[in-house]
């Protein structure tokens, strides 16, 4: 699948530009032979499968697309297309009008669209043909550039909830590994690399989605540990602090002090009391 971030940026631009061009539509059916071949055209184009499934090669990778897909070509960029069960394509072709921003380069797969209205401007603008009447064109244009940002708006709105949930995913697996290894793990790198991200990015997330630093997380671990055991053991606290892994009892009593309000032996008999 391409980036997004372009298009995100396309999109953006856009809505402060003039109506995009259409140029035509096209619906035929796809049998499974002969495949089409690789083939680029000098508009960007929109192929939207209401039915079938199959793949597309775009730079050499295979992009697999099902029922309901849509695959949205620039200008100049070569593609084929590989049926694996009959179905039928909708195309329709945009320029973009002079002075108006660039299309990405990249090519963009939107995996499913369930907008009624959406699929409706698709199957209209699909049978529409080149030669359009001036009143006929402007609408055309404006229907294409609504289709057409719509789209972009879908698919940055899917990327955007598959990073989240993929930054959820990691930061729960850091939970999970400090929970096991707080009173060994050396460095935020080391989690980083157990849950398999970049040391910025999972201090990025965890401060968004928990609300408190990795430092954080995994010191109140160790002080709630430290509480358990000065209450339910007679360990000495040098012991406790290694076992919660502090440096030594003097940082171990520091930082309980600082995250209780009071010493670790006040804390110890005042719990014996």
């Amino acid at each position: 699948m391409a980036k997004v971030s372009p298009w995100a940026k396309f999109l953006e631009q856009q809505a402060a530009r003039p109506p995009l061009v259409f140029v035509h539509g096209m619906r035929h059916a796809t049998p499974l032979l002969p495949h089409c071949p690789p083939h680029a055209h000098a508009e960007l184009e929109i192929v939207y499968h209401p039915v079938g499934r199959g793949a597309t090669t775009v730079a050499g990778r295979a992009v697999e697309f099902g029922q309901g897909s849509v695959m949205i070509h620039p200008p100049g960029q070569e593609h084929d297309q590989i049926m694996e069960t009959a179905g039928e394509d909708l195309c329709v072709k945009i320029a973009a009008p002079g002075g108006g921003p660039a299309f990405p380069r990249e090519c963009l797969h939107v995996d499913r669209i369930d907008t009624p209205a959406l699929i409706e401007d698709l199957r209209l603008l699909a049978g529409v043909g080149a030669t359009l009447q001036p009143a006929g064109q402007a609408l055309c244009n404006l229907r294409a550039t609504t289709v057409l940002l719509s789209l972009v708006e879908l698919a940055c709105r899917s990327r955007d909830h598959e990073q989240a949930s993929h930054a959820e995913r990691c930061v729960a697996q850091a939970e999970e590994y400090l929970r096991k290894h707080f009173a060994t793990v050396g460095s935020l790198r080391e989690v980083a690399e157990a849950v398999g991200l970049s040391a910025d990015y999972l201090r990025h997330e965890f401060r968004r989605l928990r609300g408190c630093s990795l430092i954080d997380y995994v010191t109140t671990l160790r002080v709630d540990r430290a509480r358990t055991l000065l209450v339910h053991s007679r360990l000495p606290l040098k012991q406790i602090a290694t076992l919660c892994g502090f440096r030594d009892e003097y940082y171990f009593s520091r930082v309980f002090q600082r995250r209780t309000r009071t010493t670790p032996a006040r804390y110890r008999a005042k719990a014996g009391a």
